[in-house]
């Protein structure tokens, strides 16, 4: 049906109309919440995450051809193995399967999906049923590499880019309640989630690292790739929040506090970052400072329950300051269901209150923290280095990645400079950032 000109004129100027009225009254409601900074901020964000959506990455189609081909071929391995070990061909992408395997013909007690109630074989459960039978890890372990080639080359390693050579995704600014952001498809249904792309770092003793399919990434002929990290970023937002005196300390110091914790609880001064004991209590505390419960830690990091509550107890002993910041969370949850960042950000809570929330709710502060602090990085860079000096393309909740003019000199100091945002604590916090490089692509940086 043809529509007139003047109704097209007409509906149009209308829907301008409405809308604009619609914003005066959203703008005095963000006035009347408190809420003017953050959301200027987030607005501030629209134009350097629509040029990073519609540059897009260069892809080096040679590299992610060769590493399908490296995947394609362990697929292959990784099957014939599980055939040999189990005596039959085992289809890792059928539920029914892998649960007649693991939940009749070996007899292992079954765990159950806490929404429906069925049987699950995801990859929590096969770790439980790992720890509890030590014969079934190899097995175990199988069936999650073979699940990891799958997301890899369903997710990135199939031919995504467009037709100039470049991959494109949708950022959404508003797609977490951590004010992280989301990545998807982009809209006109190419490209992919550009967010979580491994760098091939190994994770669990006794698996194959996953591929560095970062290296599928390349910089623009005359540029240079950058990876931007925090250091420790979750912890020291613990840590200020908390205002954890001897954390503090061992920050000041330049220590890590993780391997000064374990070489107090080992009583072995001669642990060091790379010590698996150092991990081990990274884990460890981690979890507990989000309110972790000693039953459910314990699995996790290879620890009896009653030798996990008495690590716990210790922990809270060292470090009473967490533990008083945890009540003042769940004390707060309770009697308003509002969270609020350094930065101004809220989070109100609508849910029934229960442990799973009260965890979600003391992550929510420093993840959302994080957020914020690295899209503050973002619009320095957009604002002070902008385009074509310096491109942010990626960003992946607590980094940023892009590339920079090889030409220009100091620039890497530039992007360091600008990347130092002070979170405004009474106790002023500036966390450091990392800087690596490559002209080769984002995986070599």
């Amino acid at each position: 049906m043809r529509v007139g000109g003047e109704k097209l004129w007409r509906y149009n100027a209308e829907d301008c109309c409405r809308t604009f009225e619609n914003h005066e009254v959203l703008q005095s409601i963000v006035d009347k919440l408190g809420l003017r900074a953050p959301h200027d901020f987030q607005q501030s964000l629209f134009h350097p995450t629509l040029y990073a959506m519609l540059r897009g990455v260069r892809v080096d189609e040679a590299k992610r051809k060769e590493i399908l081909d490296q995947l394609q071929a362990a697929e292959v391995d990784a099957y014939n193995w599980l055939k040999e070990v189990i005596g039959h061909e085992l289809n890792i992408r059928s539920p029914k399967q892998v649960a007649n395997f693991f939940y009749r013909e070996v007899g292992q007690a079954a765990y159950h999906n806490r929404t429906s109630g069925g049987e699950t074989t995801d990859d929590e459960a096969l770790e439980k049923i790992a720890t509890r039978e030590p014969l079934l890890r190899p097995v175990v372990d199988k069936i999650a590499e073979l699940r990891s080639i799958g997301v890899f080359t369903g997710t990135f390693l199939r031919p995504l880019a467009d037709n100039d050579g470049r991959l494109r995704c949708s950022f959404n600014p508003a797609g977490t309640v951590t004010f992280r952001y989301s990545s998807s498809e982009n809209a006109f249904g190419g490209g992919t989630n550009l967010e979580n792309w491994s760098g091939g770092k190994q994770k669990k003793a006794n698996r194959k690292p996953p591929p560095n399919v970062r290296r599928i990434i390349i910089p623009d002929p005359g540029y240079t790739f950058f990876d931007i990290d925090l250091s420790s970023a979750d912890l020291r937002i613990v840590v200020w929040e908390s205002d954890c005196r001897k954390m503090k300390e061992w920050f000041r110091e330049g220590k890590d506090p993780y391997t000064e914790t374990a070489k107090e609880y080992y009583n072995d001064p001669s642990i060091t970052k790379k010590d698996p004991r150092r991990e081990l209590f990274k884990r460890f505390g981690h979890a507990t400072n989000y309110l972790g419960k000693a039953r459910n830690i314990a699995p996790k990091v290879g620890l009896s329950i009653p030798a996990a509550e008495r690590t716990q107890r210790w922990y809270f002993d060292k470090f009473p300051e967490i533990e008083r910041w945890q009540e003042k969370v769940v004390a707060t949850l309770y009697s308003t269901g509002t969270l609020r960042n350094v930065f101004g950000y809220r989070r109100k809570f609508l849910d029934r209150i229960d442990n799973t929330m009260l965890g979600e709710a003391a992550a929510w502060i420093p993840q959302s923290t994080i957020a914020v602090l690295i899209n503050h990085a973002w619009v320095n860079l957009w604002l002070n280095l902008p385009p074509p000096t310096v491109e942010v393309l990626l960003q992946n909740h607590d980094s940023l990645a892009g590339q920079f003019l090889s030409s220009v000199p100091g620039l890497q100091e530039r992007i360091l400079e600008n990347c130092q945002v002070t979170l405004p604590y009474e106790d002023p916090l500036v966390i450091p950032v990392g800087l690596k490089t490559s002209e080769l692509s984002w995986g070599d940086c």
